[in-house]
């Protein structure tokens, strides 16, 4: 991937104070970095528009009256993966957050849901097997967790 220009030193400390909260307010960035917030706007909008960073957050879904469950889908020999990937949005797009699929697995998407109750996830699942697939397991996420990686170890060296 090209990018339009390198990431500055100033760029640099943006994202490591954004590193583990991405819902940090512009001016409690600009407090962290010694910058204006307007300043900080722009890099961070230079940086959005040029695909130059991502944001995440840690997030647990087990203590915000959510309920995430991951489905897991086989589907039939033959099954057009595009056009049932395109129904599960249309059809559940009230509980979709999104559906991949992989190049390596054929016949296999992960459906990522959400929910207020266990039992309207429930309700998921009971609909999902009405839509012929070969095999459904519903896999429940009760947290998530950040592991250190190669940006981690690039933000401590900028």
């Amino acid at each position: 991937m090209t990018i339009p220009e390198p990431l500055t030193s100033i760029d640099y400390k943006i994202l490591k104070t954004l590193n583990r909260d991405s819902r940090k307010p512009i001016t409690d960035i600009a407090d962290d970095v010694g910058l204006s917030a307007k300043t900080v706007r722009k890099r961070l909008d230079r940086m959005i528009e040029n695909n130059l960073a991502t944001f995440t957050i840690q997030w647990a879904p087990i203590f915000e009256n959510n309920f995430m469950t991951v489905f897991h889908l086989y589907l039939k020999e033959n099954s057009d993966m595009n056009s049932t990937i395109q129904h599960l949005y249309e059809k559940y797009s009230q509980n979709l957050a999104y559906c991949i699929s992989y190049s390596n697995i054929p016949n296999f998407i992960t459906m990522h849901t959400w929910a207020k109750t266990s039992k309207d996830s429930q309700k998921i699942q009971e609909e999902l097997q009405t839509e012929g697939f070969k095999d459904i397991i519903p896999h429940i996420i009760l947290n998530g967790y950040h592991y250190n990686c190669w940006v981690d170890q690039l933000l401590r060296t900028k």
